[in-house]
């Protein structure tokens, strides 16, 4: 790391005379100035012009100075009219003098303008100053936004938080505050470093200051100065350096921060991740001034530090910033930036409070004590104190959350124009030719709504419209969804009562735990009879079936494999009997399954309806039905079927950005490969962990069914509770499923990597054991285990 004890140049006066007349033909009354590193002077020439004479120190190379000038020349280009320092060329054109030194050394000697005004340290401020100051740091990176020049990559400075872990070796010198500020770079390393190289970055200032801004009058801003630091890096360490160097000593910190945030935002709106970081990094910064500072004075003492003389790096300005904290700093700006507190960190507890008061007494939430998540990108969801988690369980956001190439479909578009499909527009065709091309063509005509929900309850009103008849066929322990006629079909839903009187069950198949189990000829065939029992008790009571709805991936059921002949032999018996077939294709379609675009693909049959919801929009709202035209043309004569915002401008564009993401990263292939892998990891775990009773898995959909004993297959409700938290502890997002709520269900992004799976694998065998030794010390070794001898 550069510059922590080097000395600035050591160039006599009269050389430097002599040089900036030789060279730069200047001369005039000369000044020295204070420089950290460098060796600084102002000289007033024979017109009453002021220039900055500046003598690079040694360490300094060539690269790095043609960089700081560059970006002056750059910003001179773009922003003719913003406050920064102008570059003076030599007589004969070059950017700079050479002086050689007692040692042989170089020095390299620039003249830039000098900016008159005073220093805004010097100065009382109010709320609209800083405003002002935000908001001229936002125009200085709009400005140098395009500048790129590749010494500012690597630069190493010291001033650039991301080395703060190369001085964990100088906090020897804090004394009593050395504990405190190591424990603050180990939560920098592990929390903070790892999510910068995410954030949007550029060449920045690097080093924003109450000495490096110079005000004229009115407080207005006449001078950004010192470009020394001037590095490629995220974007918001400019804000997050600012924000404790101008509030060190004020007696309102907070409104200092909340002005200053709003004013930046107001010409470079922050981004979200950016916004959780800001406190982290003002910390970071707080900590790093004060390990500069005393280094400094203990390791040369005989020199001047103008950072310790006005009373940057002093302990109590770190210890009154932690104490107002994460929470109460990041909700101030939240607000700064007109956002709610979504993005705000608050206790669990509170958090619970409030949502018992506006949503019910019933929290539906996972995890004891529940997570506060507040962002996510790819497979990882994270929380208010910036913890990662790999998200194994969401299947909405199909490719990713926050998928840059859907959220930027959605923001395109709704700059746009959103609006109905009263209105003639290209997206909702395009949308709907695409997705009847991956039916292979059977299933061409679409009716457009807003969730899976509305799309299973139009495919049902169009099989009714249809057929004629009114009993419907479901599956034991199915869901599909929340209107009034859906839910009525959806047994897991049912938390008392029975069934409505047009309503049928039918077995799941089951192979582990049902009653035909694997090794049974023809299984899914004896399972599909179990249809007829269901067509008969509808006959009897003067009812035909109008509809059967299948999960093509059996996901509430247990996450059951495909069971070849079953879904065929459900088929053929309902349309025998008059009735039409849909496949929820929410959970299993999008290539949820591997391999193949939609599950039904999987069951070697074509149905009558393909119902898909927010994983088409990647959870934008989106909910389409796909049939044959002749279906719902009979349906539109007979109802006025319009859903206002159903295939909408917006809802379409992130549908279509989703096809282009899983085409384009052949994530069919990958879903089905990774999910290959992971299941393998899986059944390993199941040769060492009698806990687990069955392993189901196709493409990225998996079941881990948890027993108390092989034999008996007595359900371990209680041991998949804990395991699903353990695994939360460990960073891996998991849900259960099942009726006897003992399977552990998975469904990743399909952008879930080998990497990610082994990350998961590995976390769920340490699970497993804790799980395993917490049985034994319950003194309950014996449930579960098998035979002595048994093979492990």
């Amino acid at each position: 790391m550069k510059f922590l004890t080097t000395p600035p140049p050591d160039l006599d006066l009269d050389r430097l005379r002599a040089l900036v007349r030789d060279d730069f033909d200047l001369e005039g009354q000369i000044r020295a100035l204070y420089s950290e590193r460098d060796l600084n002077h102002r000289l007033t020439d024979g017109a009453g012009q002021d220039w900055l004479i500046k003598v690079f120190n040694a360490d300094e190379g060539d690269a790095d100075i043609a960089c700081q000038l560059g970006a002056l020349h750059h910003l001179a280009m773009v922003d003719p009219g913003l406050p920064v320092p102008r570059h003076r060329r030599t007589r004969d054109g070059a950017d700079w003098a050479v002086a050689t030194g007692p040692d042989g050394r170089g020095w390299r000697v620039c003249v830039l303008s000098y900016l008159p005004g005073r220093l805004a340290d010097d100065e009382t401020l109010g709320p609209a100053d800083f405003h002002h100051f935000g908001a001229m740091i936002a125009r200085l990176q709009r400005g140098l936004r395009g500048y790129i020049h590749p010494a500012a990559q690597d630069r190493h400075l010291l001033w650039d938080l991301r080395e703060l872990v190369h001085l964990r070796d100088r906090t020897r010198h804090l004394g009593a505050d050395r504990a405190t500020a190591e424990a603050l770079i180990d939560h920098f390393e592990a929390h903070v470093l790892p999510r910068l190289p995410a954030l949007r970055a550029q060449v920045i200032h690097g080093d924003i200051h109450p000495h490096n801004l110079i005000l004229g009058p009115d407080n207005r801003v006449s001078g950004l100065i010192d470009f020394g630091d001037a590095f490629h890096g995220p974007a918001i360490l400019d804000v997050a350096n600012a924000l404790p160097d101008f509030s060190h000593h004020a007696p309102d910190p907070e409104a200092i921060w909340s002005a200053l945030v709003a004013g930046f935002h107001s010409v470079q709106p922050i981004e979200i991740e950016e916004l959780d970081l800001i406190y982290d990094l003002m910390v970071a910064r707080q900590l790093l001034t004060q390990i500069i500072t005393a280094t400094r004075a203990a390791e040369r003492p005989d020199r001047d530090d103008y950072l310790a003389e006005a009373g940057f790096g002093g302990a109590e300005a770190l210890h009154r910033m932690t104490a107002i904290g994460r929470d109460r700093a990041t909700a101030i700006f939240a607000a700064a930036t007109g956002r709610s507190a979504a993005v705000v960190t608050q206790p669990v507890a509170r958090l619970m409070e409030r949502r018992r008061a506006v949503m019910g007494s019933r929290p539906y939430v996972f995890y004891d004590p529940p997570l506060h998540i507040v962002r996510g990108e790819g497979c990882r969801l994270f929380d208010a104190g910036g913890r990662a988690f790999l998200d194994c369980y969401n299947n909405v956001p199909i490719v990713g959350h926050c998928n840059a190439r859907v959220t930027q479909a959605i923001a395109v578009q709704s700059r746009i124009l959103n609006t109905n499909t009263r209105y003639l527009g290209e997206l909702v065709l395009d949308y709907a030719e695409r997705l009847g091309a991956l039916t292979d063509g059977a299933l061409t005509a679409c009716a457009f709504v807003n969730s899976g929900s509305e799309a299973n309850d139009i495919a049902w009103r169009m099989a009714r419209a249809w057929t004629g008849n009114r009993g419907f066929l479901t599956q034991e322990f199915a869901y599909h969804g929340v209107t009034e006629a859906i839910d009525a079909i959806s047994p897991s839903a049912l938390r008392r009562g029975t069934m409505p009187d047009h309503v049928r069950t039918m077995l799941a198949p089951d192979g582990y735990r049902g009653i035909h189990r694997h090794g049974t000829p023809d299984m899914g065939e004896r399972y599909a009879e179990d249809v007829d029992r269901a067509i008969a008790s509808l006959d009897a009571a003067g009812m035909k079936p109008a509809a059967v709805m299948i999960d093509m991936a059996f996901m509430t059921n247990g996450v059951l494999e495909p069971v070849p002949g079953y879904v065929a032999g459900v088929f053929e018996r309902v349309r025998k009997a008059g009735g039409l077939c849909i496949a929820d294709e929410v959970q299993s379609g999008f290539g949820r399954m591997g391999g193949h675009f939609f599950g039904y693909m999987h069951h070697g049959v074509v149905p009558d309806f393909v119902t898909i919801g927010k994983p088409a929009g990647n959870g934008h709202p989106i909910g389409v039905v796909l049939t044959r035209p002749e279906i719902l043309d009979h349906f539109m004569e007979q109802t006025d079927f319009f859903s206002t915002f159903g295939g909408n401008n917006v809802s379409c564009a992130a549908g279509l950005a989703v096809l282009d993401e899983i085409r384009d990263r052949d994530l069919l292939r990958t879903a089905a490969t990774t999910g290959a892998h992971f299941k393998a990891g899986l059944l390993r775990l199941q040769e060492r962990f009698p806990i687990i009773g069955d392993v189901r898995g196709t493409g990225l959909a998996f079941g881990v069914e948890l027993v108390r004993d092989r034999a008996t297959l007595e359900p371990a409700p209680d041991e998949a509770k804990r395991l699903i938290n353990d695994l939360r502890d460990e960073g891996i997002l998991v849900g259960g499923e099942g009726v006897h709520g003992n399977i552990i269900k998975m469904r990743p992004p399909l952008v879930f990597t080998p990497a990610d799976a082994d990350i998961a694998l590995a976390a769920i065998e340490r699970a497993l054991v804790r799980l395993d030794m917490r049985d034994r010390d319950r003194g309950t070794a014996a449930r579960g285990r098998l035979p002595a001898g048994s093979p492990i």
